[in-house]
């Protein structure tokens, strides 16, 4: 986990797109990752982490409300392209990679995002909360 880019060598935005607090979303959410960041050279990664944080955000957040949602953030940088979910963040929910049971069909998402990644990483707390992760596309 490391901390957002937030400085000067942030990269240009790409695409910026909310997304209601549905379901149905996060498959919106890799269609809208696909069509944005066709220049990768592996755009499978990125599809994934994008659907893997944006997954988190209806389970964990109060973004999981159809008029809440939450952001999805597509940024160019030197690394490749930044991934960030801005949601409704949660009081009692911080993300981390869980160890749960090999007969859980939950739990591994951010396993996934942590190896498909360069970096990730979250801030925020009880009212919003940004988790992104950076994936190589060169």
């Amino acid at each position: 986990m490391s901390l957002h880019p937030n400085g000067p060598n942030r990269g240009q935005v790409a695409a910026l797109r909310w997304f209601p607090g549905h379901p149905s979303s996060v498959g919106d959410v890799r269609r809208f990752v696909a069509n944005r960041l066709q220049y990768c050279a592996e755009p499978d990664a990125a599809i994934l982490v994008a659907s893997e944080l944006a997954s988190n955000a209806l389970q964990h957040t109060e973004s999981g409300n159809w008029t809440t949602g939450f952001l999805v953030m597509l940024e160019h940088t030197a690394e490749g392209a930044l991934i960030t979910v801005h949601d409704a963040g949660s009081a009692s929910h911080v993300p981390y990679i869980a160890a749960p049971p090999l007969d859980t069909e939950r739990g591994r998402g951010l396993h996934l995002v942590d190896r498909l990644t360069e970096s990730w990483g979250s801030q925020g707390g009880p009212a919003e909360r940004m988790t992104w992760g950076v994936v190589r596309c060169h």
